[in-house]
């Protein structure tokens, strides 16, 4: 299989601790940019370094939640707010969460907003308190990006929820959603049957690593995102062994 995949290392913008070693291992090549989750009211200061970001605004458990009328005023300040921060670190790509509620007002919402660097991020069919998402589709996911000049983040764990709550076979389920050309990936385990997000540590699922590799591969990307978790929030060693875990898949 062929290695020139690009690997994320995901951040939220409460690890500022991290940021130095994080900035020593984009130096070391051991990844290739840092993807920094926005929470609401964080400072910027620590992140202005000169590496490759891309951003994650947040979601709808942070009450930013595109589907829903009643939420408009604060997802738009929080998304600005992301917005503001991605032309500071002059982040290459914004990713969002198309969440709850209507998948109408979503698209509005996304018209509205619509931003070349924009990526929605496909969902589960369901959220943890079985709230009913949107965008958990290739068909939802184009409708939401229209005729805007904005692409799709694949995340293969919400893709293969989504084909466990509709008893769908996921390998066929995250292939429909290649043709939409993914400008980059999110990948974790889980287990196949169970259609509730996990996010849990490679190998610790049961997920079939060789064919997601695969499907990255297919798009002109290359580019994954590790959403994996991180018990020790000084210490990027899970992150180096979940690395470690995908390079033995490739060689």
């Amino acid at each position: 299989m062929a290695q020139n995949i690009k690997f994320g290392l995901k951040l939220w913008s409460t690890n500022t601790a991290l940021i130095d070693k994080a900035v020593k291992l984009l130096d070391e090549k051991i990844f290739d940019y840092i993807e920094l989750f926005v929470l609401p009211d964080t400072d910027i200061a620590p992140f202005l370094v000169d590496v490759p970001y891309v951003i994650h605004i947040p979601h709808h458990q942070f009450g930013v939640s595109i589907g829903e009328a009643i939420k408009k005023k604060h997802s738009l300040e929080k998304i600005r707010e992301s917005f503001n921060w991605a032309d500071k670190l002059d982040a290459r790509y914004l990713i969002l969460h198309a969440g709850t509620g209507s998948l109408q007002h979503a698209s509005d919402f996304i018209n509205e907003i619509s931003d070349g660097r924009l990526l929605i991020e496909n969902m589960p069919g369901f959220g943890l308190n079985r709230e009913p998402m949107i965008g958990f589709s290739p068909q939802q996911i184009e409708e939401l990006i229209g005729g805007n000049d904005i692409g799709l983040c694949l995340d293969f764990g919400h893709g293969i929820k989504a084909a466990s709550s509709q008893k769908k076979d996921y390998k066929d389920y995250i292939n429909s959603f290649l043709y939409l050309e993914p400008e980059i990936f999110h990948l974790s385990d889980g287990m196949a049957g169970n259609e509730m997000d996990e996010h849990l540590s490679l190998g610790d699922g049961d997920f079939d690593f060789e064919f997601l590799l695969g499907c990255a591969m297919k798009s002109s990307s290359g580019t994954i995102t590790l959403e994996t978790p991180r018990k020790n929030q000084d210490s990027f060693q899970e992150d180096l062994r979940n690395l470690h875990f995908l390079n033995n898949i490739m060689r």
